[in-house]
C-alpha cells in the first residue's frame, strides 16, 4: 500500500459533535478527533503490533487489516455490528468496573495526563456480547485558527469542484470522505445520487464552519488590537504630574476636554471562548 488512505466522518458522541479522521496505511493507523465546540484535538498513531496486542487482550483477536476494516465500517456506518464511542479515562474505568464487577476507582487528578486523554472506542457487537477496543488519544491542543480556516477553504473548493465534475459526468472524481492533514483525497467516484446528496450536505457544513471560524478570527484580531493600548507620551506624563502637583497645593487644575468616546474594553479570553461556544450551539441549532 502506497499513500495512506484517509477517511473522515462527523460523529455525534455523548460529549457532543466531533470530527473523526483516520489514515490507514499498510502497518500504521493514525486517528485524530476534533471537538466542534472547542476545536480541541486528540491524536494517536498505532502500529500493527499495538493493535493486535490490544485485540488479543480483549479475548477477541483481530488482525491489523481486519481491525482497520472494522474501523472503516464504523466510520461509514456500513455495518450494524460495529460502532464508535468517545470516552474519558473515568468513563473507561467505569465501563471496565461494570463489566468485571469491581469497585470503581477514584478519578485521576486534574493535573494527570490521563485526565486530558480521550479514548476512541470501537464497539464490536456479536450475539450475546459486546467487545470494546479502546484507542488511547493524547491531547494535542488546538489548531491555529488561520491555518484551520485556510484548510477548510481548500476542502470546500475541492468539494465544489468534485460536485461540478460529477454533475457533468466527467470521469472519476474524488469522494468527499475527507482528508487528513498529511494525506491526499481518496480517488473514488460519486457512484450514486445518495453520495452526491451527502457531498452537498458536507459542502453546506463546511461553508457554515468556514463562516463561523472566519468571524471568530476577525473578532479575536479586533480584541487584540483594542487591548494593545499605546503608552502615554512624555509630554502627557509631565502634564499629569503637573496637575497632580497643583492639586496637592490647593490650586485647581485647568479642565481639559473629555476624550471622544470611552476607552475600549480589554480583550477577555474567557468571554471570547464562551461567545464562540454559544455561536457554535446556535449554528448547530440552525442547521
Amino acid at each position: 500500500m502506497g499513500e495512506p488512505r484517509c477517511l473522515q466522518a462527523e460523529c455525534a458522541f455523548r460529549p457532543g459533535a466531533h470530527t473523526v479522521r483516520v489514515a490507514l496505511a499498510r502497518t500504521t493507523l493514525r486517528v485524530e478527533v476534533e471537538a466542534h465546540g472547542t476545536a480541541d484535538l486528540w491524536r494517536g498513531e498505532f502500529d500493527a503490533t499495538f493493535i493486535e496486542d490490544l485485540t488479543r487482550k480483549t479475548g477477541n483477536f483481530k488482525q491489523f487489516g481486519i481491525f482497520c476494516s472494522m474501523l472503516e465500517s464504523a466510520l461509514t456506518q456500513s455495518s450494524e455490528s460495529v460502532s464508535l464511542e468517545l470516552l474519558t479515562y473515568t468513563d473507561l474505568e467505569t465501563l471496565h468496573s461494570r463489566k468485571v464487577g469491581a469497585i470503581t476507582r477514584p478519578p485521576p487528578s486534574s493535573s494527570s495526563p490521563l485526565n486530558t486523554k480521550r479514548y476512541l472506542i470501537l464497539i464490536y457487537s456479536v450475539e450475546f456480547d459486546r467487545i470494546h477496543y479502546p484507542l488511547p488519544l493524547p491531547y494535542a491542543g488546538r489548531p491555529d485558527l488561520v491555518a484551520l480556516v485556510r484548510e477548510l477553504q481548500e476542502q470546500l473548493a475541492q468539494l465544489r469542484a468534485q460536485r461540478r465534475w460529477a454533475g457533468r459526468g466527467a470521469g472519476r472524481v474524488g469522494a468527499p470522505l475527507g482528508r487528513d492533514r498529511d494525506c491526499r483525497m481518496p480517488s473514488e467516484p460519486f457512484s450514486s445520487p445518495s453520495q452526491l446528496a451527502q457531498a452537498k450536505a458536507s459542502e453546506q457544513r463546511l461553508q457554515l464552519r468556514v463562516k463561523n471560524l472566519t468571524a471568530e478570527l476577525a473578532s479575536y484580531r479586533r480584541g487584540r488590537q483594542k487591548s494593545a493600548s499605546p503608552a502615554p507620551r512624555p509630554q502627557e506624563r509631565r502634564s499629569s504630574s503637573l496637575e497632580s502637583h497643583r492639586s496637592s497645593r490647593g490650586h485647581p487644575s485647568p479642565r481639559s476636554p473629555s476624550p471622544a468616546g470611552s476607552r475600549p474594553p480589554r480583550f477577555d479570553p474567557t468571554a471570547f471562548v464562551r461567545a464562540r461556544q454559544r455561536r457554535q450551539k446556535e449554528a448547530e441549532l440552525r442547521k
